[in-house]
């Protein structure tokens, strides 16, 4: 317990924070390629492209009022398609002058990005009082237009789950200039409001309690009403505690913006692989009693997926075409051709199991001379099975826009 409380008092003093702020800051950009936001100029990286296909973080200057400063990265000028997001929060015991956010996806090469940073400051009471109870009336104007008082019973105008759905919207709408410092989106109402919802539809007004007397016909009508209204505000009143309850968990405020639209990305180039190997076909025969025929190949390889976006399979996976060098024989000793160039052609799956070795399985082109029934020859296009291993030497082409 001493060397807790020991270490409690070390990162109160100011000094300790700030070296320790300073090393975990230098770590990160020792990992991360760094993007400089200068408001003063109105340039992110100093108009220079975007690093793509590169770990990478925003970083830029930051008032001491400001506890909070988010990234969203954009694939269009609308803002529609979001593709990465940064964040970065002041603790309590830091006095940071600058920020320093990573962000959660690398950039593709060769594209347009629209970034947006947002700089968030804690709300004060009474803005966020006021915010509470606008967004309280737009949710009790909503119930209002959604529950319909009728003759013998309330019914909703909405399915319950349509309902649920378009008062998560109104809050998420309601709230989209602020944010939780804790970084907790609004969770949606709970199932209690559900229920309530449910019920709502189905409560019947001859539960109210009224006197059933004929000359007391009017009083009646007026009690079937007063119960409505009384179900409807206990519903308003379990969603207007669980909004507030939301906007009570440290809700900051949007006070500055700035966009930036069209920034491109580095330049990355494709690449495509040189493939010289050596494989096997399938001529006929089962496993025991196999005839094959061996030939040299050459071809290109295309990869099926980037090393920055894609799993390891997929980056080592790849489309390969090409050509064997030299023809083929059957297990009579007859030549086999392909079509178009008079050497048979492959078009088959590449994975790479060391740096420049690769295996390939696939179908060849064949084309071979038949003899007919009426004496005549004729050409007989067909296609087999290869297996094979090839060398691969990479080309860096420049395929990018």
């Amino acid at each position: 317990m001493q060397a807790f409380n020991n270490m409690k008092r070390m990162f109160r003093q100011p000094l300790f924070a700030i070296l320790i702020a300073f090393a975990a800051s230098s770590a990160l950009q020792a990992q991360y390629q760094s993007v400089v936001f200068e408001p003063s100029r109105g340039l992110l990286n100093g108009g220079l492209p975007l690093p793509a296909e590169t770990d990478w973080m925003i970083t830029g200057p930051v008032a001491q009022r400001i506890g909070l400063v988010e990234a969203r990265i954009y694939e269009d000028v609308g803002l529609k398609h979001e593709w990465a997001v940064g964040r970065w929060e002041r603790t309590e015991w830091s006095s940071a002058v600058t920020f320093s956010m990573p962000m959660d996806r690398m950039l593709r090469g060769n594209e347009e990005y629209t970034v947006v940073l947002g700089f968030y400051e804690a709300m004060p009471d009474e803005e966020l009082t006021a915010l509470a109870d606008l967004l309280c009336d737009h949710l009790s104007a909503y119930v209002d237009e959604g529950v319909e008082i009728g003759r013998n019973r309330t019914r909703l105008l909405k399915p319950v789950s349509r309902m649920m759905e378009e008062l998560d919207i109104l809050v998420r709408r309601g709230t989209a200039e602020q944010r939780s410092r804790l970084g907790l989106p609004f969770p949606g109402f709970s199932q209690l409001v559900e229920d309530k919802l449910s019920s709502l539809h189905s409560t019947r007004l001859s539960m109210a309690r009224f006197s059933f007397k004929k000359e007391e016909e009017g009083s009646k009508a007026d009690e079937r009403v007063a119960f409505a209204r009384e179900q409807i505000a206990g519903l308003k009143k379990l969603i207007h505690t669980e909004a507030r309850m939301y906007l009570a968990r440290e809700t900051m405020v949007l006070r500055d913006r700035a966009v930036f639209t069209s920034m491109k990305s580095e330049h990355t180039l494709s690449t495509v692989a040189i493939n010289l190997g050596f494989g096997g076909l399938h001529l006929s025969g089962p496993v025991d009693d196999i005839a094959y025929s061996t030939a040299p190949f050459a071809g290109v390889s295309m990869p099926l997926g980037r090393r920055a976006f894609s799993s390891r399979f997929l980056t080592n996976s790849s489309l390969s075409v090409g050509v064997f060098l030299n023809n083929f024989e059957d297990e009579k000793g007859k030549e086999i051709t392909g079509p178009v160039i008079g050497r048979p052609l492959y078009v088959g799956y590449g994975y790479r199991i060391f740096r420049m070795v690769r295996l390939n399985a696939g179908g060849a082109l064949l084309q071979q001379s038949v003899i007919g029934a009426d004496g005549g020859a004729s050409d007989e296009i067909s296609v087999r099975p290869f297996l094979g291993a090839s060398i691969e030497l990479n080309l860096w082409m420049g395929l990018g826009k």
